[in-house]
C-alpha cells in the first residue's frame, strides 16, 4: 500500500505540536493554550485518526488473512519501542555512572516515561479490533464498520454518564478514541474507493455518523468531567477540532509541506523517544551546571536535537531495513496499490 502525503503531513503535523507541547509550552504560559486548546490532546488525536484512516485498508491488501500485516507492525514498532523501554530501564538510571554532577533519578521516571504514551492502548486495541474483523470477513462491510464506530460512541456514552452517577474514575475515553478510529476508515473509503457509487455511500455512513457525533460528544464531555476540576470545553474543543481538521486534510486542504511530511515519516519514532531524550536533557543541563531559565531554554533545545537525530537514525537504522525485510518475509516486495475496499 503506497503512503499517503497528506497522511504523513497531518502525523509530522502532530509531532510538531507534541514537540511544542512537550518542550516549548513549559517556557510559556499563554492563556490561550492552556484554557482553550489542549495541543497535546490535538497531537494524539491526529495520531489516532490517521491510524484509522490508514490500517484497516493495509490490512485489507494482505492476502493472507493478516499474518503479513502483523509480521510487518511487529517489525515495524515493537524494535523501536523496546529501544524506548531499555533508555528508560536502563541508560537513564545509570546516568550518575557516566555523566558525572547528575544526581539520581527518582525511581518512577521509568514509569513516568512510559505514561507519556498515552496513544498506544488505543491504537494496539484497534489493531486487535481489525484483525478480528479481517479473520471473520468483515473488515470490507462499511456498514459494519459505522456500528462499530456508533456502539463505541454508545459505550463512551454510558461509561460517562456512570462516572457522573458513580464518581469513580472510568475510561471514556478510550472507547471514544477508538470510535473516532473507525470513523477515520469511513473517511478512506469515502476517498479511495475505485466505485463511485462505493464512495458515495460511504460519505452518506460518514455524515450520518458525523450528525451523531455532534449531538454526543459535548453531552459525553459534559456528563463526564463537568462535576471536576478539569477544562472540559478544552477537551471538547480540542475533540472538535481535531475532527474539523482531519476532515479537511481528507478533503480540501492540500497539507503536503515536505517538512512535514519528513516529520510525519518520522513520528513513530519521535513520539516514542520524545519522553526518553526530555529527561535524558534535563540531566544534561544538570551535569552543565545550568540553573534557571537557561537551564529551561537549553533543555528544551538539547531535547528537541535528540528526539530529532535519534528519530532519524531509527528511522535509518531500525525503520527502513526492518520494513524491507517485513516485505520480503512477506513476498511483498513493491508497494501495493491503495487498498479497494468493497462496500457492502
Amino acid at each position: 500500500m503506497e503512503r499517503l502525503a497528506h497522511i504523513d503531513a497531518l502525523r509530522g503535523s502532530a509531532a510538531l505540536l507534541l514537540i511544542f507541547q512537550t518542550l516549548l509550552l513549559p517556557l510559556s504560559d499563554g492563556w490561550a493554550l492552556q484554557h482553550a486548546l489542549d495541543p497535546g490532546l490535538l497531537a494524539m488525536l491526529w495520531f489516532l485518526l490517521c491510524c484509522g484512516f490508514i490500517v484497516p485498508a493495509s490490512l485489507h491488501t494482505s492476502v493472507d488473512g493478516g499474518r503479513g500485516f502483523v509480521v510487518r507492525r511487529l517489525l515495524r514498532l515493537l524494535p523501536v519501542y523496546l529501544l524506548a523501554v531499555l533508555l528508560t530501564a536502563i541508560l537513564l538510571p545509570t546516568a550518575p555512572a557516566w555523566l558525572p554532577g547528575v544526581a539520581a533519578p527518582g525511581s518512577a521516571m521509568a514509569f513516568e516515561v512510559i505514561g507519556a504514551y498515552g496513544a498506544l492502548p488505543p491504537i494496539l486495541l484497534f489493531y486487535g479490533f481489525c484483525l478480528l474483523l479481517q479473520v471473520l470477513g468483515l473488515l470490507h462491510s462499511v456498514s459494519l464498520r459505522t456500528s462499530c464506530a456508533l456502539v463505541l460512541l454508545a459505550v463512551a456514552l454510558l461509561l460517562a454518564l456512570a462516572r457522573q452517577l458513580l464518581g469513580t474514575e472510568l475510561p471514556v475515553t478510550l472507547p471514544l478514541a477508538l470510535s473516532l478510529m473507525f470513523f477515520a476508515s469511513l473517511r478512506y473509503e469515502a476517498k479511495h474507493e475505485s466505485s463511485s457509487y462505493a464512495r458515495r455511500r460511504a460519505r452518506e455512513y460518514a455524515r450520518y455518523t458525523l450528525r451523531i457525533y455532534l449531538l454526543v460528544l459535548p453531552i459525553i464531555f459534559l456528563a463526564g468531567w463537568s462535576a471536576d476540576a478539569t477544562a472540559w470545553p478544552r477537551d471538547l474543543l480540542t475533540y472538535a477540532l481535531a475532527i474539523v481538521t482531519f476532515l479537511l486534510v481528507t478533503s480540501r486542504l492540500p497539507l503536503r509541506a515536505p517538512p512535514l511530511v519528513w516529520l510525519g515519516s518520522l513520528s513513530y519514532s519521535l513520539y516514542l523517544l520524545l519522553p526518553a531524550m526530555q529527561r535524558l536533557s534535563e540531566l544534561l543541563t544538570q551535569a552543565l551546571g545550568l540553573t534557571g531559565p537557561t537551564a529551561s531554554l537549553a533543555g528544551a533545545v538539547f531535547s528537541l536535537l535528540l528526539a530529532l537525530g535519534s528519530a532519524q537514525l531509527c528511522r535509518q537504522v531500525l525503520d527502513l531495513p526492518l520494513a524491507h525485510a517485513g516485505r520480503r518475509l512477506t513476498r511483498q516486495h513493491d508497494l501495493m496499490p491503495l487498498a479497494r475496499l468493497h462496500s457492502r
